[in-house]
């Protein structure tokens, strides 16, 4: 009964809303609210950074933040990453700098928060035993883009001094790969890659095969480790005056 009453609900709004537009509720859908949406976000990087800070304070407090936003995200940049697809594939100019895969390549390489940079940074520069051993069991999930390891091990999660970098190391790869895509050092990036493809191989494969993707990716991960390195010295100061107390 349910079902039935669901399909003729639907069903017959999406009558009234042909009879009365002269299009299916998809294509207004589409029409009313995506298109403006990507026009207004999806070549914004400004409104991106903003996009991914929410997504970090999300973390912050436990949450998953990217799967909060992916209703919103995924329907805005998803069409961009096919509309270049397309393009390239025809052998046509590639109409777009961001995409959904782009955003992968520049601000979630690692796990959110680009985590990955902090499992370098702790195990080239951490004196703690503790903090290395978490460090190491996350290695090989890092580099499949998978961090509760780190977000939960560390913590990174109600951690005042490590959520600041949390937040700021992807707006900052995230502008510094726009950077890249826009001057034209790094191709825009044409192709879906798995999520978890690991890091350099993604910036490899999502440019079509490119080196200067994969170079692109490797500059992001230097960053990424960059920014996160002195929280990390603060923080471990902290543990150590906590320890002595």
């Amino acid at each position: 009964i349910p079902t039935c009453l669901t399909a003729i609900v639907v069903g017959a709004v999406g009558l009234v809303c042909q009879l009365a537009t002269g299009a299916e509720l998809n294509a207004l859908i589409f029409n009313v609210i995506q298109k403006p949406l990507q026009t207004l976000i999806g070549d914004n990087i400004v409104a991106v950074c903003i996009m991914y800070v929410i997504i970090m304070l999300f973390w912050c407090v436990g949450i998953h933040g990217n799967n909060m936003v992916a209703a919103v995200k995924e329907p805005i940049f998803r069409p961009l990453l096919y509309a270049n697809t397309a393009a390239y594939t025809a052998g046509n100019k590639i109409p777009y700098v961001m995409n959904l895969t782009m955003l992968q390549m520049f601000a979630e390489f690692g796990g959110s928060g680009v985590t990955i940079g902090l499992v370098i940074a702790i195990l080239i520069f951490s004196k703690r035993e503790d903090n290395r051993t978490i460090a190491g069991i996350s290695i090989v999930p890092g580099l499949f883009n998978i961090n509760e390891t780190m977000t939960f091990g560390i913590p990174l999660v109600l951690n005042p001094i490590l959520d600041i970098p949390f937040i700021l190391a992807p707006v900052v790869t995230m502008i510094v790969g726009y950077i890249l895509v826009s001057s034209g050092f790094c191709p825009k990036i044409v192709l879906e890659v798995p999520w978890t493809m690991p890091p350099v191989i993604l910036g490899f494969l999502a440019t079509g095969g490119h080196p200067m993707g994969a170079i692109s990716q490797l500059i992001v991960v230097a960053i990424s480790v960059v920014v996160y390195v002195p929280f990390l010295i603060a923080y471990e100061k902290f543990q150590a005056k906590q320890a002595a107390e």
